[in-house]
């Protein structure tokens, strides 16, 4: 027994919606970008201390100057090693809502938050591909004890250089105990450490030039005193007699 007219166009309908809805909830939820790995007993770790931007940090042109904050730490984000595309984009999030309520023209502010949710829904600078090239840049492959290693001297690092308590360390990393967690982990000390995600490696100092050696003394000149000299003209003037033997026969 077939289903009456009505009630079919009912379920057509309803299933035209549920596809609908499903199209949508694949464009507004993109596939999650996938994590930098290595091979073999090896964990990624990082490759410096440091998680400045590489680029200039800049925002798009035209995006409101109230997001340079942001953009300048999304960029630098990404530089941190093990860490995802989706918690940078949580970070960037974060940000430009906090920064664009710091702003008090009414007209400013408004564009600084659709700025700011342009920047968050668009792929940032490229979407994964971008990402994952700089979480190339910023890790390398170790054995787990070297990663292991990399990380505490990583977090040692960070803490002496901006006033922590570098006896945490060690604590902080049994919790952070592999490369998604310590990324995690450095991502929220940027608030902790405001110049975290800014501060670049300072350029090497200067070698100092070797002073050139001092020249070499003169030789001395062999100086003959007068004495030799005479004694020496005698000899040359003398010189050895002839001898005139006796017993030879006639002279």
């Amino acid at each position: 027994m077939q289903p009456p007219r009505g009630r079919v166009s009912t379920l057509r309908l309803a299933l035209v919606l549920t596809l609908a809805a499903a199209e949508v909830k694949v464009e507004t939820k993109p596939k999650p970008c996938k994590k930098f790995k290595c091979y073999g007993r090896k964990d990624p770790a990082p490759r410096s201390p440091y998680f400045a931007p590489r680029g200039n940090g800049n925002c798009p042109e035209g995006a409101s100057p109230h997001l340079a904050k942001c953009c300048a730490e999304r960029d630098a984000c990404a530089t941190i090693c093990g860490i995802t595309e989706q918690l940078c984009k949580k970070a960037f999030d974060e940000c430009y809502v906090r920064e664009c309520e710091l702003v008090d023209d009414f007209d400013e502010h408004e564009q600084c938050l659709k700025d700011g949710k342009i920047g968050s829904d668009w792929p940032w600078r490229g979407g994964c591909s971008w990402h994952a090239d700089e979480q190339k840049k910023a890790c390398m492959c170790q054995g787990r004890k070297e990663a292991e290693e990399r990380r505490r001297q990583t977090l040692a690092h960070i803490y002496k250089r901006y006033g922590g308590d570098v006896s945490k360390v060690d604590e902080l990393l049994i919790k952070a105990d592999t490369p998604s967690k310590f990324a995690q982990l450095v991502l929220r000390l940027s608030a902790k450490f405001p110049t975290l995600l800014s501060d670049r490696r300072p350029p090497p100092e200067p070698k100092k030039k070797k002073a050139p050696k001092p020249p070499p003394p003169p030789e001395e000149e062999e100086v003959v005193e007068e004495e030799e000299a005479a004694e020496d003209a005698v000899e040359e003037e003398g010189g050895e007699e002839d001898v005139i033997d006796l017993d030879a026969g006639e002279l």
